[in-house]
């Protein structure tokens, strides 16, 4: 049975409405452009090096947080979040970067180094944060409304390169 190994939480505004997460050591722009237009409708998408959230709004911060766990994790339950959505990235430094592009990021170590890892993403808020006015969001408390939680787990080791 899986556990939890650590928690890392980012409440930023989300610049350019995008969230990323991505291994340190992988190129921020391979595939980056086709991996934000399938988030415009799927909300989460990813280039196999990187994950692209893309929020509703850029007024108010956004919460995003990342759980390390030691296997992939059991259903979470939690009423209010959508169903997730599963993706595996090569992290070959085994050190993510969570953040927003020109915005803040924090760094996370991955107990397990580089490899493959699974990610499970599931969102909650967004419509509420879609449905306020301007305003209603600028005079809303800090922490927003829109909140992302991705879980994290060792899936394999790093495929060999063949190029080599």
């Amino acid at each position: 049975m899986a556990e939890p190994l650590g928690r890392h939480e980012l409440v930023a505004v989300a610049s350019y409405r995008l969230i990323t997460l991505r291994d340190q050591d992988n190129d921020a722009g391979v595939g980056l452009d086709e991996a934000i237009a399938r988030a415009q409708t799927a909300v989460v998408a990813s280039t196999g090096y990187e994950l692209v959230i893309n929020c509703v709004q850029d007024l108010m911060p956004a919460s995003a947080r990342l759980e390390v766990w030691s296997g992939r994790p059991a259903p979470a339950g939690e009423p209010g979040w959508s169903a997730p959505q599963v993706f595996e990235l090569e992290c070959p430094s085994g050190l993510l970067v969570l953040g927003s592009p020109t915005g803040e990021a924090l760094d996370a170590d991955l107990p397990a180094g580089p490899g493959v890892y699974g990610f499970e993403v599931a969102h909650r808020g967004r419509d509420q944060a879609l449905a306020m006015s301007q305003e209603d969001l600028l005079n809303a408390r800090q922490g927003g409304f829109e909140q992302y939680r991705m879980r994290v787990w060792f899936a394999g080791e790093l495929p060999d390169d063949e190029d080599e």
